[in-house]
């Protein structure tokens, strides 16, 4: 990497267009850029889709020195390193993936001035050859993503960001940007703080999104959100949609009862596999898997412009979480909905999780005497035996393990404990005899955060059941100022509900196809024949309309003459012209999901024999007539 001085203002719109080839910026984009290379700290409040990272990356590109970026998203450091490749600009990352051999000639590189841009995660700061190698490097710039992390009052707090002030110090105070998608002024000003950025500028921009439609239906149990989900999806037939559920065990419920009525969905929660969850998201990205339905393990860092809703079938615990799922939907800048299934018992759920992520007093208390009477050393206890020998000793009001694990992890950091795991039994080692009024812990900040918990689940409720306009109402909360007067004229409270939810069933959507309804089906019977051993609806339906999966490419099914040939058909048409065709005789299902052709297939796709009546009608009510 040559290092170039500093550019003056006048000339970020030049230098946007020689390193990412863009002739214009997003709104917010160019504020946050100039204040960047005109030497000033700045926290830039922008939300997801909205173009945070060139922010970083191009001053990256104009700036003295490499830009050491911390993210707390290793997938997405992967693609933002890849796609800064193409464009020329020297970037990579360092984590516990890569090889150690590897790892140290990237500080080595690093330690030259080779890069423009370092990714790491603010885990990486506990690795002391890591930060040898900073103390060696020029670092001209240090970019904060993912910034309410930082916050106790944010609703993704990560202790490993508090080291990210001293760093700075130890490699010569650069200039410093913070950046995030959701902080209202409480956490705004706690961000500020703990990084010490006490003279930076503050940029709110982007929050209004146009394309959104913003609604809430109140509904009474499972059964009728299911049914709302489904009116939906049928119109939106086919395009991915995502449905966060507030557990594990709802995301289970959920995906069976839509898998049972036909849907293409899955699954993806924390609970699965690292190989479970990779293939689900590879499905879900390539457009194979129309239907997420998930905790929210799943979207930080995901980039999918094209996702066309999002439901929330629980009320979310805090309107920052709600923002950032719900702005998931229509990156592409195309009309999206997000959709929340109000039900005032699921206020319960997001009243335990703070009970027990923000424990009471009595509570910590309680473990650590039960500890204390252990006495001194390491004892073979988790969370759940601790539960359990508390819940035994008779007091009225009973103890959950997560409560417990909070706990210890308040002791621990207190320095009164040590936590671990040995051969996958866990252990706790008591390092003091303190008395309960000598607990190193913060009662008042624990009780300011549970008492926050409870104030954000409130402004959920007051959205919720809100008579005024969502988008407003959402800017207002964000501190962000409308561009229209009156209403924003794109959510329920403004137009009423849409057409499709008006509906019995739903509108289905129709079908732009290209081809008769008899040259769709010899098309995809021709794919079951190509496909062979690998043929299961999914397969077959993703290799017709030219998905781009890893499974694909693995098999060798995009290489078939019969990949993409219907690629103006979505997933799930192609899946249920599949079931058709089972039903017709002309597939039949064999082990495992596989399917093959029967004689009377072979014949159809041959154009020995005509297409069954019940198919070829079943296709023409759907397929858009020609102008």
């Amino acid at each position: 990497m040559d290092a170039q001085p500093t550019s003056p203002a006048h000339d970020v719109q030049a230098a946007l267009k020689e390193h990412f080839g863009f002739d214009d910026f997003r709104p917010g984009q160019r504020d946050i850029v100039e204040a960047v290379l005109a030497g000033h700290d700045v926290l830039a409040v922008m939300p997801t889709g909205s173009g945070k990272s060139l922010c970083y990356q191009l001053p990256a590109c104009m700036l003295d020195g490499t830009a050491l970026v911390i993210s707390p998203l290793i997938a997405l450091m992967k693609d933002q390193v890849d796609a800064l490749a193409e464009f020329g600009v020297a970037a990579t990352l360092i984590n516990s993936s890569i090889a150690y051999a590897e790892q140290q000639e990237r500080l080595r590189k690093m330690a030259r001035g080779e890069y423009d841009l370092v990714y790491v995660a603010p885990e990486r700061f506990r690795n002391d050859a890591f930060r040898r190698a900073l103390s060696e490097a020029k670092i001209g710039l240090i970019a904060v993503d993912e910034a309410h992390c930082i916050s106790q009052w944010g609703h993704d707090f990560r202790p490993d960001y508090l080291d990210i002030g001293d760093i700075r110090a130890e490699v010569g105070h650069p200039v410093m940007m913070a950046l995030t998608a959701t902080a209202t002024t409480l956490v705004q000003r706690d961000i500020l703080d703990q990084l010490g950025m006490d003279d930076a500028e503050v940029i709110v921009s982007g929050f209004e999104r146009p394309n959104l439609f913003y609604e809430v239906v109140e509904t009474i149990g499972q059964q009728e959100k299911i049914g709302r989900i489904e009116k939906l999806l049928n119109h939106r037939r086919g395009e991915s949609v995502v449905v966060y559920c507030a557990t594990r065990r709802q995301v289970e419920e959920v995906s069976r009862s839509l898998e049972s009525r036909g849907w293409l969905a899955a699954g993806y929660h924390a609970g699965l596999s690292d190989r479970q969850r990779a293939s689900i998201q590879d499905a879900f990205m390539a457009g194979d898997l129309p239907v997420l339905v998930a905790t929210n393990a799943f979207g930080m860092g995901v980039d999918k412009s094209d996702v066309r809703a999002i439901v929330h079938y629980n009320i979310p615990g805090s309107l920052e979480a709600y923002y950032q799922e719900a702005g998931r939907a229509g990156r592409d800048g195309e009309p999206a909905e997000c959709v929340v299934l109000y039900n005032s018992r699921d206020a319960g759920i997001h009243e335990f999780f703070t009970e027990n992520s923000f424990p009471q007093k009595e509570i910590v208390e309680r473990v650590w005497l039960l500890l204390f009477k252990r006495g001194m050393g390491r004892h073979d206890l988790g969370a759940e035996q601790i539960c359990d020998h508390l819940n035994r000793a008779g007091h009225s009001k009973r103890i959950h393990p997560w409560a417990v694990e909070t706990a210890l992890r308040l002791l621990d950091g207190g320095g009164h404990l040590r936590t671990g795991t040995d051969a996958g039994y866990d252990w706790v080692e008591v390092l003091d005899r303190a008395r309960l009024r000598d607990l190193r812990v913060d009662w008042d900040k624990l009780a300011s955060q549970r008492k926050l918990g409870k104030r954000q689940l409130e402004d959920v409720e007051m959205y919720a059941t809100g008579r005024g306009c969502r988008q407003t109402y959402l800017l207002n909360y964000f501190n962000s100022r409308p561009s229209y007067k009156g209403g924003c004229g794109h959510c329920d409270s403004c137009c009423g509900r849409p057409d499709y939810a008006r509906s019995p069933d739903g509108m289905i959507s129709p079908i732009d196809a290209e081809d008769s309804a008899e040259t769709i089906v010899r098309k995809i019977l021709s794919g079951v024949a190509r496909a062979r051993q690998h043929a299961t609806p999914v397969r077959v339906a993703a290799m017709l309309r030219g998905s781009r999966s890893v499974e694909l490419r693995r098999l060798g099914l995009s290489k078939m003459s019969t990949y993409g040939i219907l690629e103006y058909m979505n997933q799930q048409d192609l899946v249920d012209l599949l079931d058709d065709c089972v039903e017709e005789g002309l597939v039949e299902s064999a082990r495992r999901k596989r399917i093959a052709l029967t004689d009377a297939g072979v014949e159809v796709m041959k154009g020995a024999a005509s297409v069954p009546v019940g198919i070829e009608r079943h296709l023409e009510r759907r397929l858009l007539e020609e102008a």
